[in-house]
């Protein structure tokens, strides 16, 4: 059973409608708890950093979380600002840490000619190099974005996907083999994103029907 983590943030009602569309058996939980025995924990985030990483604390899921990765060897799947929360922190709450299971800190973008911030809309991503995450996706794929803040570098040892803020790279997505993450929203993406987040789920739980 895959679990979806209520800490009081996140575009819920899209992602859940996705999850049921693709059959995946799923359970939603505000009790950190739940995360003993769940091979997929999913963290979705909308909104601010400070704020996303105060409810996830508030909750109890802070130090939940990085023993379910570390020490019971959980998969955890982070979405926009979910993913962000993987990292060391963000230049949008200076002194709110993240979760650190990634290194690596969330800057700013930069406002460029044709290419404002906050960066919303379809963009094109770019797969340097296979992951099971991209199965059936070509590179160049577009998806639907929505922030202010991304990842500039990707972390050592980590399959990374990139998208450009007009002439500026960013991580748009990684993984690790235990922790991933997209910035964009595939639950917004339409048939696109239907097959990464298929992709994402199989990867631990097995064929979907």
């Amino acid at each position: 059973m895959v679990l979806v983590i209520d800490y009081g943030g996140g575009n819920s009602f899209n992602f859940h409608k996705a999850l049921t569309h693709l059959s995946v058996p799923f359970t939603v939980s505000a009790d950190p708890a739940d995360l003993k025995g769940a091979p997929l924990a999913l963290l979705m985030g909308v909104g601010h950093f400070g704020g996303a990483m105060e409810n996830l604390t508030r909750r109890g899921f802070t130090g939940a979380l990085v023993d379910y990765v570390r020490k019971q060897g959980g998969r955890l799947f982070g979405v926009c600002v979910g993913m962000q929360m993987l990292f060391e922190g963000s230049d949008e709450a200076p002194g709110v840490k993240g979760l650190g299971l990634l290194p690596g800190t969330l800057r700013k973008l930069t406002p460029q000619p044709d290419a404002p911030v906050p960066h919303v809309g379809f963009d094109e991503v770019r797969f340097a190099q296979p992951s099971a995450m991209t199965r059936n996706l070509d590179d160049g794929t577009a998806f639907y974005f929505t922030h202010s803040f991304a990842l500039m570098d990707a972390p050592a040892n980590c399959w990374a996907a990139t998208c450009a803020h007009g002439q500026t790279p960013f991580v748009a997505a990684v993984d690790n083999g235990q922790v991933g993450g997209v910035q964009f929203h595939p639950e917004k993406s339409q048939s696109n994103g239907i097959i990464l987040l298929r992709n994402a789920v199989e990867a631990v739980v097995g064929k979907l029907s």
